[in-house]
């Protein structure tokens, strides 16, 4: 017997804020430094194109709206997902340039 699986499924995740955390983590570079590494931040994101931000969905012809609907939204949530690995390498990014900049100094 097939089972139908609610979705989508709750996501704990989805209510932290990174761009307070990247804000906090350059908060110790002077205001001119920051908006350089800024500026690195976006060619990192750049740099992985759009893997993280683009997908895209095949529905088989012969299925019924439940199953397109619980495609669509196990895709959605995989697409979340992808976003929150972008904004945690962004995170992770941000402590390099941080450290690289203290290091330099």
């Amino acid at each position: 017997m097939t089972q139908i699986i609610d979705f989508p499924v709750p996501n704990s995740q989805r209510n932290h804020d990174y761009d307070a955390d990247i804000e906090e983590i350059l908060a110790s570079i002077p205001v001119k430094s920051r908006e350089k590494l800024r500026f690195e931040l976006i060619k990192t994101i750049d740099s992985y194109d759009g893997y993280f931000t683009q997908w895209s969905l095949s529905l088989p012809e012969a299925c019924d709206e439940t199953l397109k609907k619980q495609i669509y939204d196990l895709a959605h949530q995989e697409h979340g997902r992808k976003i929150r690995m972008l904004k945690d390498i962004m995170r992770l990014q941000a402590k390099v340039l941080v450290a690289a900049y203290h290091q330099s100094r």
